[in-house]
């Protein structure tokens, strides 16, 4: 594509934005969602090396420092409160839904940019 671009008399800068981009923007969308997906899903790994510079204040607004979600439900779901189970289980569906949403989002993405040759 990129050779049939250039006999043609496109520029190097109209064969990358009209050819190989979106040749290779599925491919790097759902690349970018499987690496959310795999960083949403390793809360392990997160909560042995870095637990330790997590926020123990709960945040009052959208700008405030907050922990990774992950964090804060291990941290909800140790508390023996009862007022935390409803706590850990809207912020595990929280987690869930966005996760939802992204792979949504890339699948309508890829399926509205793939182009077929």
């Amino acid at each position: 594509m990129r050779d049939a671009a250039l006999g043609v008399g496109a520029s190097k800068m109209q064969m990358v934005i009209h050819h190989v981009l979106p040749l290779a923007m599925p491919g790097m969308l759902t690349g970018t969602i499987i690496g959310m997906a795999q960083a949403l899903g390793e809360t392990a790994p997160l909560l042995m090396i870095g637990m330790v510079a997590f926020i123990v204040d709960v945040p009052s607004g959208p700008l405030d420092a907050a922990t990774a979600l992950p964090v804060q439900i291990y941290l909800w779901a140790e508390n023996p409160e009862k007022g935390f189970i409803e706590n850990t289980s809207g912020a595990i569906m929280v987690l869930l839904a966005f996760l939802a949403v992204m792979n949504a989002c890339a699948v309508i993405m890829r399926k509205r940019l793939e182009r077929r040759w």
